[in-house]
């Protein structure tokens, strides 16, 4: 599936929603996207709404962390949301869930 993605804002939230595999290929424009985002000024909170995202590798996996590491430095918040099975499965196995989601891990 083609990647593509939306941005959407609400109050002092900012949701970006991405489309399609995050993987090796789209991990570069996924990227630039949510470093455009840490760096716009006038919201407090960053999401990424994974609903309509079919797959995720490791390398998504560590855009998304380098994205949360960015925006806690500009005293941003981040999480990834409204995700399937196969993204928790991943978080779960890397022990990235709760850093990622802000919620308690879950056991596999």
């Amino acid at each position: 599936m083609e990647f593509g993605c939306t941005i959407e804002r609400h109050d002092d939230r900012v949701v970006i929603v991405p489309e399609g595999d995050i993987d090796a290929e789209s991990a570069g424009a996924l990227r630039q996207i949510l470093r455009q985002a840490v760096d716009t000024p006038g919201f407090t909170h960053l999401e990424v709404d994974l609903h309509q995202v079919a797959f995720l590798d490791s390398t998504g996996l560590g855009v998304f962390v380098a994205a949360r590491k960015a925006a806690q430095a500009r005293g941003l918040t981040f999480r990834l949301r409204d995700f399937g099975p196969m993204v928790r499965m991943l978080l779960q196995v890397t022990n990235l869930e709760e850093t990622l989601t802000g919620e308690p891990a879950t056991n596999v």
